[in-house]
């Protein structure tokens, strides 16, 4: 591959083969990178790798312990972002172990987060009572790991250990049955190209990385056209899930301020259900950990939702019309769930309205009603639209010049 001049040095930090895969993919798909090894043979050797370095414009991580010892020591002066291990991964475990005849319900399993393996095994009728799990958190290290795989063969035998770790891999194998995962493809292309973007943009404020998780429960050919529409790209996962790369600025645009999502309608007129999760983060690492978060979040407002997350706050849109007839009541509850708030802030809100003539509220009433202020009073209105919980019914004029203010009812049913 020719790799043009003015190529970005992107520094690849990890064990050989990962950063060879790494390097595979760039000289196929991305002439804009150079790609710079920085091979360890353990993880404690990450921060001497980097620095003793030469110059590079970004790193890349094969994994998220090296990242994290690497953030946390405050060496990282450039873009970076590490690659995360999806369920694509864990489903060619799950096969590899069945295959050799190994009960895959006592697995023992780190890095993965929690969520991730439960629906996974969920997803092919599997359950994970008896499955250890230890993710990939602040303090968590290649040491802890070994400890936690051991311990749960001595009182498991015959259980087998999944790892994403070569150190640790390395370290138990000759005691128990282990299995090394290594990152999927369509995970390396999209740090990839998250990162191509974020030193296209160099972080301004329109130009952030926005990574997105888009769960299916059914594969769709017609997602890609979707994407398209806000000028992104979009990459397998696995068989129904769905990695998004964009840029801040145009998801703006498209979603008008965090306030609808069309694609999610769209999808819902093809699935049963529908998660989109979008991060948007100065770095590409950043942004998938709030794209990972956000989809989670999905999962407790309702059957279609689309949640952003950035720096500041969550954004919930949910998409009501396919699952229940526009303006039915909603549970207090699910309400609260659906808009991120409290459940004792849905009572407070019903208590409001049921004061004034008319079952309306507008953010100057319900600023004076809970003595807050009138810009904490239209943020929680406008999650409440956002989530389809509070529904705008029209203008009432204030008596003074300027635009009139915006009367709201709440889908709330005040019978449970």
């Amino acid at each position: 591959m020719n790799v043009a001049s003015d190529a970005y040095r992107l520094g690849v930090v990890g064990p050989s083969d990962l950063v060879s895969l790494v390097k595979h993919v760039v000289d196929k798909e991305f002439p804009q990178l150079q790609v710079t090894p920085r091979v360890y043979t353990h993880e404690d050797e990450t921060l001497e790798v980097i620095r003793t370095s030469g110059q590079v414009d970004a790193w890349l991580f094969t994994g998220v312990i090296p990242f994290v010892l690497a953030e946390h020591a405050g060496v990282l002066t450039k873009p970076a972002g590490y690659i995360p291990y999806t369920g694509a991964t864990l489903y060619g475990a799950l096969v590899e172990v069945m295959a050799a005849g190994h009960n895959p319900e006592t697995l023992s399993i780190d890095t993965l987060d929690r969520g991730l393996v439960k629906e996974g095994f969920a997803h092919v009728g599997l359950s994970t009572k008896h499955v250890a799990m230890l993710e990939a958190t602040e303090g968590v290290d290649s040491a802890r790991m070994i400890d936690f795989h051991l311990e749960h063969a001595r009182e498991n035998p015959g259980a087998v250990a999944i790892t994403c770790l070569r150190s640790v891999y390395d370290e138990i194998r000759g005691e128990v049955d282990a299995i090394r995962l290594a990152p999927a493809v369509a995970s390396v292309r999209g740090s990839l190209e998250a990162l191509s973007l974020e030193l296209a943009g160099r972080i301004s404020a329109d130009a952030q990385v926005a990574l997105g998780i888009v769960e299916l429960p059914e594969p769709d050919a017609d997602l890609a056209a979707e994407v398209a529409a806000i000028a992104g790209s979009v990459f397998a996962i696995d068989e129904s899930t769905y990695l998004l790369v964009a840029t801040r600025g145009v998801l703006l645009d498209y979603t008008n301020a965090w306030t609808a999502m069309p694609m999610l309608a769209s999808l819902a007129a093809r699935h049963a259900w529908v998660r989109i999760g979008l991060g948007i983060g100065r770095s590409a690492a950043d942004a998938e950990q709030r794209a990972r978060r956000a989809v989670t979040r999905c999962r407790t407002a309702g059957p279609y939702a689309a949640v952003f997350s950035d720096r500041t706050e969550d954004y919930v849109v949910t998409e009501t019309a396919a699952n229940d007839a526009a303006g039915a009541p909603l549970d207090p509850h699910i309400a609260a769930h659906r808009a991120g708030l409290s459940y004792s802030t849905i009572e407070r809100l019903e208590n409001v309205i049921a004061k004034i003539d008319g079952g309306t509220v507008t953010a100057a009433q319900l600023a004076a009603a809970l003595d807050i202020e009138p810009r904490s009073a239209r943020r929680t209105l406008k999650r409440l639209e956002r989530a389809g919980v509070a529904l705008p019914v029209g203008a009432a004029s204030a008596g003074t010049a300027g635009r009139p203010s915006v009367q709201y009812s709440l889908r709330l049913d005040r019978q449970v």
